[in-house]
Formats: C-alpha cells, sequence, structure tokens
C-alpha cells in the first residue's frame, strides 16, 4: 500500500486537476480517474479525441493486477477503443510488481496522439472522416462535418422561426430565444452558422454514386410492404385523419387518486346494495303483521281568546251557553212533531227528527 500511496502523491503532482482520487473511509485508495487527451502542444482545439481511464487497484497491488475501464470515449469507434484496450492489457501484464497507473496515461495518451482524428460517421450525413474533411468538435465532445452541422443549425433556426411566427403576439415577447442543439445528445452549443456558410462538403459526400434502384433495394421494398398490409390488417397502422379529431386526455396524479377514490366508493355501495334487500326481503316462515305505535293526542294550550270566549257564557254559576242549547231544543223538538202527526209518520220517524233536531241546536250552539 506504502507503494500506491507515493504513485497517487506523483499522479497528482504531475496532474494536479487532472486526476481525481477516491478514497475509501478508512483513507484507502479505490479508485484513480482522468481524462486522457491527444499531445497538440499549445493548440488546445487540435484536440479532436479523448477518453476517461479508470483505475481500481486491487488489495495485493501492485504484485496483483489493477482493473480498468475506458469511460466516456470521445471521436473514437469501438475499433479504435479495442485497441487502446489491448495495448494496456498487455502493459498491465509486463509491469506486474510495479505501479502502473501512470504507465497506462501515457499508453492511451500515444494512441489517441497517433490518430488525433475522429473516427466513426459523421451522424447528420453518415459519412466518415476523411483526410481533409472540415469537421467542428462540439462543447459535448461530438465530432460532425462543419458543412453538415450548418445545415442541422440552419433546419433548427427555421423549425424556430415556423413555431414562433404560431404564437400570439402577447407570447412571442416572451418565448425563449433560438438555442442551438447537439444532434447527439441535444445539449446547448454555439451558434456557429456564421462561420460555416463556407464550409465545403465531406470529400465522401461530393464522391457519393448517384442513387439508383438496384435489385435489393426492390427486394426489401417488398418486404416492407408485407409487412405493411399485415400490421395493417391487425389494426396496427394510425389512421392519421381518423385520428386527427380525436382528443387525447391526459390524467395527473392527483386526477387518478380522485377517480379511484370515486370507482372504490361505487363498488363499495353496489356491494352494500344487495346486503341491505336481503335484510328487509321477508322469509317464506314469517307473517307480516303491521306495527301500530300508540300516539298520545296534544291539545294546544289554551289562548287568550278562547279564556275569554269561555268566560262570556259564565253567568251565575251556570254555562249559559249549555242552558240556552236546551230551551233551544225543545222548540225544536215542537214543529218537528207536528209536522210527524200531519204527514201519519210514526214513532220511528219522530225519534230519528229529534236526533237530528239534537244534532242541529248542537251545531248551531257552537257557532253562536
Amino acid at each position: 500500500m506504502d507503494a500506491l500511496q507515493d504513485e497517487v502523491e506523483s499522479l497528482e503532482a504531475i496532474l494536479m486537476d487532472d486526476v481525481r482520487i477516491k478514497r475509501t473511509s478508512s483513507g484507502d485508495v479505490e479508485q484513480i480517474e482522468t481524462t486522457v487527451l491527444p499531445l497538440t502542444g499549445e493548440e488546445e482545439e487540435q484536440q479532436y479525441v479523448c477518453v476517461t481511464l479508470q483505475v481500481q487497484p486491487t488489495p495485493g497491488y501492485p504484485e496483483e493486477s489493477p482493473t480498468f475501464k475506458l469511460l466516456r470515449p470521445r471521436g473514437l469507434d469501438d475499433a479504435r477503443l479495442e485497441a487502446i484496450r489491448s495495448a494496456c492489457n498487455a502493459k498491465i501484464k509486463e509491469s506486474l510488481g510495479f505501479p502502473v497507473v501512470f504507465d497506462l496515461i501515457e499508453v492511451v495518451r500515444e494512441h489517441l496522439s497517433g490518430s488525433n482524428l475522429p473516427s466513426g460517421q459523421c451522424v447528420v450525413c453518415l459519412y466518415g472522416f476523411a483526410d481533409g474533411d472540415e469537421f467542428t468538435r462540439t462543447e459535448c465532445f461530438h465530432y460532425l462535418h462543419s458543412y453538415c452541422l450548418a445545415r442541422h443549425l440552419n433546419a433548427l433556426r427555421r423549425n424556430y422561426q415556423e413555431e414562433f411566427d404560431k404564437l400570439p403576439a402577447w407570447l412571442q415577447k416572451t418565448a425563449d430565444p433560438f438555442q442551438a442543439l447537439c444532434p447527439v445528445c441535444r445539449e446547448h452549443i454555439g451558434d456557429e452558422t456564421d462561420s460555416l456558410k463556407c464550409a465545403m462538403p465531406p470529400s465522401e459526400l461530393l464522391n457519393a454514386p448517384d442513387f439508383k434502384v438496384t435489385e435489393e433495394l426492390r427486394q426489401m421494398q417488398q418486404r416492407m410492404s408485407e409487412l405493411y398490409l399485415q400490421q395493417k390488417s391487425r389494426g396496427a397502422i394510425i389512421d392519421v385523419k381518423a385520428e386527427g379529431s380525436v382528443v387525447i386526455s391526459i390524467e395527473t396524479e392527483e386526477d387518478i387518486r380522485r377517480r379511484r377514490r370515486r370507482e372504490d366508493a361505487e363498488a363499495a355501495k353496489k356491494l352494500e346494495a344487495p346486503a341491505k334487500d336481503e335484510a328487509i326481503k321477508p322469509t317464506t316462515s314469517s307473517t307480516f303483521a303491521p306495527v301500530v305505535q300508540e300516539t298520545q293526542r296534544i291539545m294546544p294550550e289554551p289562548t287568550n281568546n278562547n279564556y275569554h270566549h269561555n268566560r262570556r257564557h259564565y253567568r251565575g254559576g251556570r254555562r249559559h251557553h249549555q242552558h240556552s242549547h236546551h230551551h233551544r231544543a225543545e222548540r225544536d223538538r215542537e214543529p218537528n212533531a207536528a209536522t210527524a202527526q200531519a204527514n201519519g209518520g210514526g214513532s220511528t220517524s219522530n225519534s230519528g227528527n229529534g236526533k237530528q233536531a239534537k244534532a242541529q241546536s248542537a251545531s248551531s250552539g257552537h257557532a253562536r
């Protein structure tokens, strides 16, 4: 471990902020990481490729071989990465028993300096980078032909202007300004449209043959046509005209919770309804017997008007209205009896007329 500590101190003294040391809670070195760039002297803008080297020392380092990773490569294709990885493995086997981290950094730097030209393809034209091509490295370390990047930025600006013109005037005042984006990772990059106007197309694009429909392309078109008809028969093809009038409703999390609570409440009501019906439904053995509740009639309290009305009928310690009703009933019975005798009626009619007379006298007395 002393050899590792000495090596880490040397790396920090040489690379300074370019090396990052990760330690454990006990202070032991767990990981060494640095970004390796090609040697271009003072012209840093000419560093077109880079890769991050990450080394994990083993407990028995340097007697045991460490492990390493090549992370975040820029401008390197798989073949270049595999070549660098093979060279690092060979250096580790050669330096077994000695500190090897600094030697690994030098091996990676030599490979990058020997081919300081981005490999792979331009994501816009899908052609590679050849000698003499003008290319640009973005701030996010992606490489494109300068001609292709200019076309990409022009297309972005044209789309932005079309969307901006659709906005009402009050929204145009608060709209975000145009921002150039990397076509690979969509990160913000500098708008270099003016400086890229005079960029020449890549050589492979200029020398590319004219497009012709080959037999292979016809066969592929036939297969794609059959696949399209198969998907359409299964309803997997979206009809743009039919879907144009469909409104898509997007539910928020709160709307989803409310809908679920409402559905749960409705389901609970449906479960309770059959239980209530079973409780109310009579069985075949029982007989229906209505329950009659006895209620006590509550008479209204006498008011002052009723009190004075009753007082008017008390004369000489007797109820005068009862006395007047008695004499009036006798007077009513005499003409009724005379009429019954003239008509030859019997005792039954007399008794009936008498009852009717009493009823009439009683009603007239109450009216008074």
